[in-house]
């Protein structure tokens, strides 16, 4: 019996043990916490990272139990970015990835590390350093405008910090001082300027003066530090390389006022409410307050401290076939603001690899949340609002994570980027979810930025997200790097050559059959980017798209999409598949109210276009509503398509033939055509010569010019009313309602 009740003991010994043990580690941070405290909800910790570091020293006293940290209401300010890493994730394991499918599906595994609002709350985390001490600039400031005298005031920058080029008050972020535009007088190379009289000053911090100039293209801006200034004979140096030599932009380029380049962050251009300059030499700040207090001082100004937030790191091997990646890390609730734009001072080493275009650097800290090396990690219901670079960056290894429910606004840069390895063998960046996050607002500094970009990155899910008011490209699906392009920093220096067969390399030819080559070392393959909507996109920038498909690899799908109100006269095309890019499908997209001067539609290459709706188009486009550009598109499907016309015509689907095109001119003969409805309000014999040549090739033998008879398209309806064409040609309605937000964010 004695023996029977030790053995009790024991056993309601072990259970308890096992109940205690299972327990999740709950902490608790508020902004009037202390860290010497316990962490519960009674005696909060004062700040995140010391909460995560006492979760460590629990794990290290044997506690493996999951842990959530709570963050309190108010801004918690962190001074350089919190660093995860695989200690605080699960640990890893082996999980199979069926490779079919897109996304990350769903988990069923609990999140090991959370870290979440406190429920009912709305805490901040902020990167903002409090800029006190301001007085009135009255003395050593002559170079003010006049407007501004008076009105300016000036504070010691933080002692904490060296440099910053972004500045926030209690309503956003605020605007640096920018001279007035110029136009480059001669084209120079990537690091001279030849600039107008009165343009450029040798000024006494050169150091701290950019130039922000579109570079002789249509779809991009570089922001570049000054090196020198020589006034006399009207030339500057650049710090680093632009991505294009410095000259005039083509006379086709649409700019809003005429000008492609001016300077910032010099104090003659400090000329209205809500502008600033620093000047590191002499530590000042000077600042015309938007919002000032009673006595017309700045109240509630921050200064950036780092360009990241959190980062979520695992151990990256670059060189090497694997990483190993953090796994099961949740964000949730929180507001992440004031980090400031990572800036552009080294193109020589890996610190300054651009990806496509140089639309972003590679690999680098330039977001608010960053995963670099990471697996089922979650961020939910989180807003990424007022900073100056992106929201989240997924970078290198990156494996069913999940961005959900987010809202991403007002950001100097992106929304959301996917960054896997470039060309090469190394592919471990697929398999995510983005979904139901509204983007709007991005791309305010750096005007080329997308609201989502996957590139190098495949089997990603994207939908129902709503993504406007966009600087250039709403959403973009690229490699664009040919193996063989050179070393030029505009992306051709992330190629992992080394892994690829130098016959791969010595093809460089313009042709499908060359791009199968190069597929095999493309990782932006099968992405599934559906119910998603797009407007007012491409309003600073030219020749930019709603959704732009380049150089990716085979199995794209872009499937009930709505696309509307893209009305700007810089707006080429609604959906673009551009060079090298073959094998997407494009179907059932609504493109609505859309300007559009070059098409509705673009492929460059053999790609579907089936049951997508061209409704209201702006204008009439130069090449045709769907319009086949540079290389052959044979066997491509043009099926199910409805094209109502501008009033002024157009090519209801056409062909722009290129002189450089190794692969020959488009022919739409060559095409599979058929199925589809035409309509011009008044010129029944609009799309008479399309269908007579198609039909000699054999194509278009059943397609139709006749009303769809839409609902009301005019307030989203496109279902068909009875005696519609359209059910007869086996096209399928559309239901715009269920492309965009699930819910109101």
């Amino acid at each position: 019996m004695k023996n029977f009740s030790m053995f009790l003991v024991l056993l309601l010994f072990i259970v308890f043990s096992a109940c205690t043990n299972s327990k999740t580690i709950e902490l608790y941070v508020s902004v009037e916490g202390n860290n010497a405290a316990s962490g519960n909800i009674k005696e909060p910790l004062a700040t995140l990272p010391a909460a995560v570091q006492k979760i460590r020293d629990l794990r290290k006293d044997g506690n493996t139990n999951p842990a959530i940290i709570y963050l309190r209401e108010g801004r918690h300010q962190l001074n350089k970015a919190l660093v995860l890493g695989i200690d605080d994730g699960r640990t890893p394991g082996d999980k199979q990835v069926e490779l079919d499918r897109y996304g990350a599906g769903e988990s069923t595994e609990t999140p090991y590390l959370t870290i979440t609002a406190y429920p009912g709350e709305s805490p901040v985390l902020s990167a903002g350093t409090a800029v006190d001490g301001w007085e009135l600039a009255t003395e050593g400031v002559t170079e003010l405008p006049e407007e501004a005298t008076g009105n300016v005031w000036v504070a010691n920058m933080p002692k904490s910090l060296n440099s910053f080029y972004t500045l926030y008050d209690s309503e956003g972020r605020l605007k640096r001082a920018r001279g007035k535009g110029f136009v480059p007088t001669k084209t120079g190379d990537k690091k001279t300027l030849f600039f107008p009289e009165g343009a450029l000053k040798n000024w006494d911090n050169l150091e701290d003066v950019e130039v922000n100039i579109r570079p002789n293209r249509a779809w991009m801006i570089n922001m570049l530090p000054l090196a020198s200034v020589d006034e006399v004979n009207r030339i500057a140096k650049t710090g680093v390389s632009a991505t294009y030599d410095l000259g005039k932009l083509p006379a086709w380029v649409h700019t809003k006022d005429g000008t492609q380049a001016w300077v910032e962050n010099v104090i003659e251009a400090l000329d209205e409410p809500g502008e600033w300059v620093v000047n590191t030499k002499t530590r000042k700040i000077y600042l015309w307050p938007a919002n000032p207090a009673k006595d017309g001082s700045p109240q509630g100004i921050l200064a950036p401290s780092t360009s990241e937030l959190i980062r979520v790191e695992g151990e990256i091997n670059y060189d090497g076939p694997e990483d190993k990646p953090v796994k099961g890390i949740a964000i949730s609730g929180i507001t992440f603001t004031h980090a400031d734009r990572w800036g552009w001072t080294n193109d020589d080493t890996r610190l300054g690899w651009g990806m496509q275009h140089d639309w972003d650097l590679f690999d680098r800290p330039t977001a608010l949340i960053r995963f670099r090396g990471a697996e089922d990690c979650s961020v939910t219901d989180c807003n990424f609002q007022n900073s100056g670079g992106t929201g989240i960056r997924l970078d290198l290894h990156a494996q069913r994570n999940r961005i959900e429910n987010c809202e991403f606004a007002h950001l100097g840069e992106a929304g959301i980027i996917l960054a896997g390895y470039g060309t090469g063998t190394k592919d471990v960046n697929h398999h995510n979810d983005i979904r139901n996050n509204h983007i709007h607002h991005f791309s305010e500094i750096t005007w080329h930025s997308p609201g989502i970009w996957a590139w190098q990155s495949g089997h990603n899910h994207i939908a129902h997200n709503y993504v406007h008011h966009s600087g250039y490209a709403a959403v973009i699906i690229t490699n664009r790097v040919e193996p063989d392009r050179p070393l030029n920093g505009e992306g051709g220096r992330t190629v992992r050559h080394a892994e690829i067969p130098q016959s791969v390399i010595d093809n460089t030819k313009e042709t499908y059959e060359s791009w199968k080559e190069r597929e095999k070392y493309i990782h932006a393959r099968h992405n599934l980017f559906e119910y998603n909507e797009i407007s007012h996109t491409v309003q600073l920038l030219s020749d930019g798209n709603g959704i732009y498909v380049s150089g990716a690899g085979t199995g794209n799908i872009i499937r009930y999409n709505y696309l509307h109100d893209n009305l700007e006269h810089s707006f080429p095309s609604c959906i673009r598949c551009d060079d090298d890019q073959h094998e997407t499908l494009i179907y059932g997209n609504v493109l609505y109210n859309n300007y559009g001067f070059s098409a509705g539609i673009v492929s460059k290459g053999r790609n579907d276009i089936v049951n997508n709706f061209i409704v209201a188009p702006g204008t009439k486009p130069t090449w045709g509503y769907i319009s086949y550009e540079w290389v052959k598109v044979t066997d491509s499907k043009s099926q199910h398509n409805i094209i109502i016309s501008h009033s002024d015509g157009g090519n209801a689907q056409g062909e722009r033939p290129i002189a450089r095109s190794e692969d020959g001119d488009p022919n739409m003969d060559e095409t599979n055509m058929d199925f589809n409805l035409y309509y011009h309000a008044t010129n029944p014999d609009w799309v008479n010569d399309h269908l007579a040549r198609m039909r000699s090739a054999g194509n278009e033998k059943n397609s139709l010019f006749g009303d769809p008879l839409f609902t009301d398209p005019a307030n989203g309806d496109f279902s068909f009313k009875e005696g519609s064409p359209a059910p007869k040609l086996g096209i399928e309605e559309l239901d715009v309602s269920k492309m965009g937000l699930l819910h109101k964010n």
